[in-house]
Order: structure tokens, then sequence, then C-alpha cells
């Protein structure tokens, strides 16, 4: 009499089994050889050739770059909220969003087809970002025919009106860096189950004065906050 119940539950236990399977295989990351046409020359000037490609279930969902080298601040102190030891305004690299992407930002903000740029930025501590995250380190996406120069952005709200113009709202279009995991440097893709994001990690050649520097980043490439 407890026979169908059985089945119930292997079929259920299957199901289950077969859905965390299909997501867990969901994202894909490939490698690429050459950074967009479509750049400004400074900035092909300071991307590397090497990129990184997020394949999504059906279609690619957006190709990453990193700049050939990173200054890093030489006094820097991670805290509880700055792990990165960027600039703000800086160039950390080039991400393009093919067409048909759905790609997003860390607030749910559709990105349109292109190619931007990705410059560091942090969070500002005011009332208005509560609850977006506990940390502050963020990329923020200007469109790259809005770029003249690979030098720092300096003043923070030119910085942010041109990332506005990428999110097509009054609001930059953020995406959010977060600490990263041990690892053995190679290029990983990896997904969060709890809060749904896939993060891309990968190795920058950093410059920390005259000295060449590995530094680990880790992106969120898929999802956002729901706060």
């Amino acid at each position: 009499m407890f026979q169908p119940i059985r089945r119930f539950v292997m079929l259920s236990l299957v199901v289950a089994l077969s859905a965390t399977s299909a997501r867990a295989d969901d994202y894909k990351l490939e490698t690429l050889d050459s950074p967009p046409d479509d750049l400004p020359a400074a900035i092909a000037e300071a991307v590397s050739g090497k990129g990184f490609r997020v394949e999504g279930p059906r279609r690619t969902h957006v190709d990453v770059w990193l700049a050939k080298s990173i200054a890093i601040r030489p006094e820097f102190s991670p805290t509880l909220s700055v792990k990165y030891p960027f600039t703000p305004g800086q160039l950390i690299g080039v991400m393009e969003v093919p067409r048909r992407s759905d790609l997003t930002d860390f607030r749910g903000q559709e990105m349109e087809r292109g190619v931007y740029t990705l410059r560091y930025a942090q969070q500002p501590v005011d009332g208005n970002h509560i609850g977006t995250s506990e940390l502050a380190d963020f990329l923020v996406a200007i469109p790259a025919d809005k770029e003249e120069s690979a030098e720092p952005i300096t003043e923070i709200m030119k910085l942010n009106e041109l990332s506005a113009e990428a999110s097509g709202t009054t609001h930059p279009a953020i995406f959010s860096l977060l600490p990263t995991s041990e690892a053995d440097g190679k290029p990983a893709l990896t997904h969060m189950e709890e809060q749904e994001f896939w993060t891309l990690q990968v190795q920058a050649d950093g410059k920390k004065g005259e000295e060449s520097v590995k530094l680990p980043l880790r992106l969120v490439v898929v999802g956002y906050t729901e706060a």
C-alpha cells in the first residue's frame, strides 16, 4: 500500500535533482581572444585582448575584458565595506552586451545592447542606499562612445551622470564586486544558490607602485538585489 507513495517521493527527488543540475549548467564560461571593435582608441589601448564570455541558457549573456594594468592604492587596507584597493572613477575593464541579452545591473535595470566601460565606484553612505549591499565596492557601466580617455574620472557627479546614460534612468548602472573566494587563479563562474547570483572571478594584472601583482576580482554578472 506504500508503493505509490515511495514512487512519488522517488519521482519528486529525481525531478528536484534534475532541476538543480539544470540550474548548475545554465551559465558557462568561455574565453575570448580580442576586445570589441567599437572602442575609442584610448580605451582600446588600455584593455587586454583576453576576455571572458558568460554564455547563458539560450544565448550569450555578456562579454567582459579587464584593463591591461590596474593601478592599486599603495597604502590601502580593507575595511568591513571596502575590499578593493581602487580609486573611484578608475578604469577596470570593458563589457559588451549582445543583442537579446537579458543582462541587468545590480538594481535590476535592463542593459541595452552595446559596449560599455567599467569603472570603479563606491556606494554612497546615505539613506537612499540602505539594504542595497553591505559592501561598497561596485563597477559602474558607461557607454563606450561617451569615453574620451582611460584616465580616472575623478568627478563623482560626472561619473554618475555618464553611467546613468547606460541605464537610461537617473541612477548609474552598477555591478557588484564581492570579496573573492579561495581559488587557484583560473577564471571561474560560480553559482550562489541562496541569492541566485552568478559571479565571475578572474585574475587582474595590477600595478602597486613599480611592482606588478595579481589581483583577483569577483563580479556579479547574473542577479540583482531585491532591496
